[in-house]
């Protein structure tokens, strides 16, 4: 949509513009706003994560400085030499558009990963069906250094990844094994599921197996001052989890760190939303990439093993082909109102429905109990919380399973109905926040990571104490991947704020026993169509117009393993 009192002057990326005309030269007064508007679309959806833009499918929901687009834009690009060429800033193919370095990023990438693939996989693959997925991955590695394993939540991926440790350390158990996640909320799911095993000989080797976050993998390998039992160069095995979190500078980095003949599952689920400001590799693979060596290496699970019925549903509809599935299915659960899992509810206020409100309020409110019989034992204060934990471990441990029996999610940090907005009604505050005065028992998330005290980013933790008392409650993995909880003295950790309720971006990594979401597409939708009134069709469907909003909201769904609230603004 074309808007005539847009001002070239005030243009966003005016920078960017301004080195690309002295680059190309061209004429600014009849080719300028065409480039603008192509630079425009381009960063403002990278800020969501999206790097390859299909024209003709993305809804392009601010204004423009010229009509036409995308085919009047991208024939001004292709004149001007804009495209495709050695030296262009943007790459057009199949009708997706780039721009050039995330292009020459992507093909590092994969020239990279098909180094670790023999052709003969192709042969060894041809025509066979697994039934047995442990048995696919192994077989792959026989001619392969690199396993893409894919599955959605509840598919078994965490599970097949512990029995595919377990059966290579039967044959050689001097394996250096590294278990890598994006953020620490991730990582500590995984330490979890390893913990839980019960089989006598895994307990024997948990000491060829270290598992930190990412980011802890490179500083270590890096750098000398922390210590884990491997750097990433002396790994026999390497799994990264949650890979459609991980953006592909990080990628490029790892496999330039491992050696040449470590073996490499890369575990995830295309459906979830990509790295902010970035590339991510994974979502590329899966919607783009027609490599036959890489699709030779991927394994993929489909059965789901954890039973959550309408969530399920809801998740694996939103991505169905047949038209209108997904909407027909959300008026059904709204109007007749009998899911055990999951409720719909529809405000067409932008102030937050009460009986969230209430939710909120009931969950702060047990959470408070909760911690103030903690911090009524003053000795902690003392440096004796050791003896707290010693005698007081049952109760920690109930704080922290309230602490995760629900997740308020929205899509924003700020605007209506974002996380700024429902900290702004629960605390009467405003960013930045006071913490030293704010309730006991509110839940706080770590936004940077801290490798000297152990925190990472994401991670949730509580307010403890009151007034000069104040501290910060963490639980943790230490240096032998046991969990501990960290009393933390609020000067020593920085970049902590409310966690009352988390973007659906920080939620990657998480789950809840219960999830409100709070869904706001149908207001910007009404907004954006305001002079569009006859697209009845599309303003139909209140949830998505777009891959990335699917995304956005099949990542928020997934969160929830049992109940699910989605409160919709229209």
């Amino acid at each position: 949509m074309k808007n005539k009192n847009l001002d070239n002057e005030s243009f966003q990326y005016e920078h960017v513009f301004k080195l690309i005309l002295d680059i190309f030269r061209f004429d600014e007064k009849q080719y300028g706003d065409f480039v603008r508007d192509t630079l425009k679309i381009m960063l403002e959806l990278e800020k969501n994560g999206e790097t390859i833009v299909d024209v003709d499918a993305r809804k392009i929901l601010f204004d423009l400085l010229e009509d036409g687009w995308p085919d009047e834009h991208l024939k001004v690009l292709e004149d001007l030499e804009l495209l495709n060429l050695l030296d262009s800033p943007f790459m057009f193919s199949n009708r997706k558009l780039s721009l050039a370095k995330w292009s020459r990023k992507i093909d590092r990438v994969i020239g990279s990963f098909l180094k670790r693939i023999d052709k003969k996989i192709l042969i060894n693959k041809k025509n066979k069906n697994y039934e047995n997925k442990l048995n696919q991955i192994c077989d792959i590695f026989k001619s392969s250094n690199i396993v893409f394993l894919q599955g959605g939540p509840g598919t078994g991926k965490t599970t097949l990844i512990i029995k595919f440790i377990l059966n290579q350390l039967i044959y050689d158990n001097y394996l250096n094994i590294g278990i890598a996640a994006p953020t620490g909320k991730a990582t500590s799911r995984l330490k979890e599921s390893l913990n839980k095993q019960n089989n006598v000989s895994f307990g024997k080797i948990t000491d060829q197996i270290e598992l930190q976050t990412l980011h802890r993998w490179i500083f270590n390998s890096q750098q000398t001052s922390i210590n884990l039992k491997f750097k990433l160069k002396e790994l026999d095995i390497f799994i990264i989890d949650e890979m459609s979190m991980v953006n592909i500078d990080l990628v490029e980095l790892v496999l330039g760190l491992l050696a040449k003949d470590c073996k490499i599952i890369l575990v995830g689920d295309k459906n979830q939303l990509s790295p902010v400001k970035n590339c991510s590799i994974w979502n590329y693979l899966f919607e783009y990439s027609e490599n036959s060596l890489i699709k030779a290496c991927i394994v993929n699970l489909t059965k789901t093993f954890r039973n959550s019925g309408d969530i399920e549903l809801i998740s694996n509809l939103i991505f169905n082909n047949q038209k209108f599935s997904f909407y027909k299915k959300m008026r059904e659960l709204e109007i007749y109102n009998k899911s055990k899992e999951v409720k719909i509810y529809k405000s067409k206020k932008k102030y937050i429905p009460q009986n969230l409100l209430n939710l909120i309020n009931n969950y702060l409110d047990r959470l408070e109990l909760l911690t103030s019989k903690i911090s009524n034992n003053k000795f902690i204060f003392k440096d004796d919380f050791s003896e707290l934990v010693k005698n007081e471990n049952l109760l920690l441990n109930k704080l922290f399973l309230e602490l995760q029996s629900q997740m308020i999610l929205c899509e924003k940090n700020s605007g209506i109905w974002s996380v700024d907005y429902v900290n702004e009604i629960i605390l009467g505050q405003k960013e930045p926040y006071d913490l030293m005065l704010i309730r006991e028992g509110l839940p706080i998330m770590c936004t940077k990571n801290n490798n000297e005290l152990g925190i990472s980013n994401g991670d949730i933790g509580i307010l403890l104490g009151k007034n000069d008392q104040r501290k910060y409650l963490f639980r943790k993995f230490n240096e032998n991947n046991e969990q501990v909880f960290a009393l933390i003295d609020p000067l020593t950790l920085e970049n902590v704020i409310p966690a009352i309720a988390i973007t659906i971006h920080k939620s990657q990594g998480s789950e809840s026993e219960k999830v409100s979401i709070l869904w706001n597409q149908r207001s910007q939708l009404n907004k954006y169509n305001k002079d569009n009134e006859d697209n009845k069709e599309e303003n139909e469907n209140i949830f998505f117009r777009d891959d990335y909003e699917k995304r956005l909201l099949y990542t928020a769904i997934t969160r929830a393993k049992n109940f699910l609230d989605i409160y919709c603004l229209s």
